[in-house]
C-alpha cells in the first residue's frame, strides 16, 4: 500500500510539473560555446566544441568533470536532460550527469555500456556515498553509442529516466551549489549532443519596508557575445594592431568588446565591471587590469558593452587566453564571475561582423517540450585518422540549413559539420587551416572574406605547394538569362539569384590562386528547387548551366557537384544528410588510406553509382557529375 501511495504521488507531482510554468535556464546545443563550458588541453585530457557536440576526452585513472553555473533554483522543480555519446573507452567504467556541485561536494548519475547505473552524493572529506547502488536495467543502449539521461526534481522527490525510462526514485537532497554537467570515468571520450535545464531561476531574499523577508527574482546578467579588432588602427596606437583576419595571434595587440546581457526578469541597478586575468605571464601585458568599468542600469532583456585591450608577445605559448568578467550591484546584492573564454588562433567574431539587440525576455514562460536529437548515422561515427599531413591544404565548408529568405535545406548544416570532422581526420588538416560557416554565419559578405583577390583563402596560399578543399552544402539557384549558376549565401533572396555569389566567380578565383591542388564538393542544385522539393524562385525552369572555360582553368581543379542541370539534390532522411554527401563521406571513411593512389575519376565515380542508385529508391531522379582537367590525379597529392 505505501508503496502504491508513492506512485499515486509521484504521478500527481509529475502532472503538477507539466502544469507549471517553468523557464529555459539553459538550452544548449553546442553550436558554439555561449554557456562558457571548459574548453583546452591538460595533460591527462582535453575538451572541445566541434560540429555540435561537447567532446571529452579523459586519459587520466580516477575521473573528471566540466560543469557550469546554472543559476538553478533547488528549492522549486526543475529537469536536467541530457544525450551523450560514447566514442571510446573500456565497458566497465562509466559516464554521465553531475548536478548540485559546489565547494563541498555534488552529485552524480553515471550509467556504463554493459547496462549498469548508479547515483551518488560525494562530500568534501568524506568516502562517496551510494544514493542508489550500482544496478542492472534494460534500457540502457547496451555497447550502443547514444543514451538520453534526465533528471527530474518533483516535489520532495528526484527522479531518474534512461531513454525516457524511469529507473529510480529517491528524496530530495540539497545541493552544494549551482553547478551542474558531464562526468566520465578512467580512459573515455564521451560526445555531449545537448543540454536542457528548465526550472525556476535562483531567487534572492531581501527585507521589504515591513522588515520583512521576501523573495524576488535576481538579474541574470551574461556574456554570450564576444568580438575582437585586430587591424591597425593608425590614429590611436594604444589600441588593435593586427593583420585584421580576426584570429588572436602573438604579437598582436587586441580590442575586446564585450556585451553584457540580462536574461532575468528583473532590472540590474548600478553595475560595475571588472576584468580580470587569472595567469600569470608576463608575455601578456593587460593595460585595464585595475579599472572599473561602471555600466549604470540594465534593464531586463537589454545590454551593455564594455571595451578592454592585451597585447601578446611573440613568446606567448599557451592555446587559452584566460580573462573573466566579475560583473556585481554596487549594493552587493548581486554578483556574478564568467570566463569569457578567449582563445589564441581562433577564429572570433569580428567586431564589425556584430549585430546585437535587446532580447525577448519570457517571464514565467511556458515549458518547452525537448525535440529529438538526431541519431548518429554510420558516417557520423568511426571516423578513420589517417596519418596524412594536411599541414599545407585549406579547407573552406559551408553549410547551409535555415535561410532568411529561402526554404530549409534538410541536413545541410549537419552535412557540413561532419565534413568539417573528415577534413580534420582523413585529410588531415589542422582547425586552424579551416574555414568552418553555418546557417547566418554564412553571408555573402563571408563568401567575399573568403574568396576575393585579396581574400582568406589568397592570403594564404603558396603557389604551387598549396591544397584547397571547398565543400558547399546549401541552396543553389540558377539566373535563367544568362544560364549561369550561382551559390545562395544566407542573406540572399534565390528569386535574384545574381546578387548570390556567382559559380564562375568562384571558379576563377580558386583558379587565380595557381594552387598545387584544388578539389571542390557542392552538395547543391541550379533547377530552382531545394531537398525538400519546394520551389525556390518563381520562374523557375530547366536550364543547361554553363560554365566559362575561363573560370576553369587550373589544371588540377575538380569539382564534384551533386546533381545535373534539371536535377535536385535530394535529402537521405534515414541517414539524417544529403544523398550526395552521405555517400561522399562514405567513401571517405571506406578508402580514407588509399586517397593518393585513387583517381579522382575513380572516387567519383564509385560515388555516382551508390546515389544514383539510392535517388532511384527513393523515387528521385539524381546523377552527380565530375568537373575537372585531370581527372586521373590522385585525390590527395601530398
Amino acid at each position: 500500500m505505501k508503496k502504491l501511495i508513492l506512485l499515486l504521488g509521484i504521478i500527481l507531482n509529475l502532472f503538477a510539473l507539466m502544469g507549471q510554468e517553468k523557464n529555459i535556464l539553459v538550452e544548449d546545443n553546442f553550436s558554439d560555446n555561449s554557456y562558457k563550458w571548459w574548453i583546452g588541453r591538460s595533460p591527462i585530457g582535453k575538451c572541445e566544441i566541434a560540429h555540435g557536440e561537447y567532446i571529452i576526452s579523459y586519459t587520466g585513472t580516477k575521473s573528471w568533470s566540466s560543469n557550469i553555473d546554472a543559476e538553478l533554483n533547488s528549492v522549486q522543480d526543475f529537469v536536467i536532460e541530457s544525450k551523450m555519446s560514447r566514442i571510446s573507452g573500456t565497458d566497465e567504467n562509466g559516464y554521465g550527469l553531475t548536478w548540485g556541485k559546489g565547494n563541498d561536494g555534488f552529485y552524480n548519475f553515471i550509467i556504463t555500456p554493459k547496462g549498469k547505473f548508479y547515483v551518488r552524493k560525494v562530500e568534501r572529506g568524506k568516502k562517496g556515498q551510494y544514493l542508489i547502488d550500482w544496478k542492472k536495467t534494460p534500457y540502457i543502449n547496451a555497447n550502443a553509442i547514444t543514451n538520453k539521461l534526465k533528471i527530474q526534481k518533483s516535489g520532495q522527490q528526484l527522479l531518474f529516466f534512461i531513454n525516457d525510462n524511469l529507473v529510480a526514485t529517491i528524496p530530495f537532497q540539497p545541493f552544494y551549489g549551482n553547478q551542474l554537467g558531464f562526468m566520465l570515468y578512467q580512459r573515455q571520450e564521451i560526445a555531449c549532443e545537448y543540454m536542457l535545464v528548465y526550472g525556476s531561476g535562483k531567487n534572492l531574499v531581501v527585507n521589504n519596508s515591513k522588515n520583512q523577508q521576501v523573495v524576488v527574482a535576481a538579474p541574470d546578467l551574461r556574456v554570450l557575445q564576444i568580438a575582437i579588432k585586430d587591424d591597425q588602427d593608425i590614429e590611436n596606437l594604444s589600441s588593435s594592431y593586427g593583420n585584421g583576419n580576426s584570429i588572436i595571434e602573438p604579437g598582436e595587440s587586441i580590442e575586446v568588446t564585450a556585451f553584457v546581457q540580462n536574461y532575468g526578469s528583473l532590472a540590474a541597478k548600478n553595475i560595475e565591471a571588472k576584468i580580470a586575468l587569472d595567469l600569470d605571464d608576463r608575455n601578456i601585458s593587460f593595460p585595464d587590469e585595475y579599472k572599473t568599468f561602471d555600466l549604470g542600469d540594465i534593464e531586463s532583456g537589454d545590454y551593455k558593452k564594455l571595451q578592454f585591450f592585451f597585447f601578446t608577445s611573440r613568446k606567448y605559448a599557451s592555446d587559452d587566453i584566460p580573462f573573466k568578467i566579475i560583473l556585481k550591484e554596487k549594493s552587493g546584492s548581486y554578483t556574478k564571475e564568467q570566463p569569457l573564454g578567449l582563445k589564441m588562433n581562433e577564429r572570433t567574431t569580428n567586431i564589425v561582423d556584430v549585430n546585437i539587440g535587446k532580447i525577448d525576455v519570457k517571464k514565467d514562460s511556458e515549458m518547452k517540450q525537448i525535440q529529438e536529437v538526431i541519431e548518429l548515422a554510420d558516417v557520423d561515427k568511426n571516423i578513420p585518422e589517417t596519418k596524412f599531413n594536411g599541414e599545407n591544404t585549406l579547407a573552406v565548408v559551408i553549410g547551409i540549413e535555415e535561410y532568411k529568405y529561402a526554404p530549409l535545406v534538410d541536413f545541410a548544416k549537419r552535412d557540413a559539420q561532419v565534413f568539417y570532422k573528415y577534413a580534420s581526420s582523413v585529410f588531415g588538416i589542422p582547425k586552424e587551416n579551416i574555414y568552418f560557416l553555418s546557417n547566418n554565419e554564412a553571408t555573402l559578405g563571408e563568401f567575399d572574406k573568403i574568396f576575393s583577390r585579396d581574400g582568406w583563402l589568397s592570403r594564404r596560399t603558396v603557389q604551387d605547394q598549396s591544397n584547397i578543399i571547398v565543400y558547399y552544402a546549401g541552396h543553389g539557384a540558377p539566373d535563367v538569362k544568362t544560364q549561369s549558376a550561382y551559390l545562395i549565401p544566407y542573406d540572399i533572396d534565390p528569386n535574384y539569384a545574381k546578387t548570390g555569389f556567382s559559380v564562375n566567380e568562384l571558379y576563377s578565383s580558386l583558379s587565380a590562386l595557381q594552387a598545387k591542388s584544388v578539389t571542390v564538393f557542392l552538395d547543391a542544385c541550379f533547377s530552382g528547387k531545394g531537398r525538400n522539393e519546394k520551389m525556390l524562385i518563381s520562374d523557375a525552369r530547366s536550364v543547361i548551366i554553363k560554365t566559362e572555360n575561363s573560370a576553369f582553368s587550373a589544371k588540377n581543379m575538380s569539382v564534384m557537384a551533386a546533381a545535373s542541370n534539371d536535377e535536385y539534390s535530394a535529402a537521405y532522411p534515414e541517414k539524417y544528410h544529403g544523398i550526395f554527401t552521405y555517400y561522399l563521406l562514405k567513401s571517405l571513411q571506406k578508402n580514407a588510406n588509399s586517397l593518393k593512389t585513387t583517381s579522382i575519376n575513380d572516387f567519383f565515380n564509385n560515388i555516382k553509382v551508390d546515389v544514383s542508385k539510392k535517388a532511384g529508391f527513393l523515387d528521385k531522379e539524381q546523377n552527380p557529375t565530375l568537373v575537372g582537367n585531370d581527372k586521373d590525379r590522385a585525390v590527395i597529392m601530398y
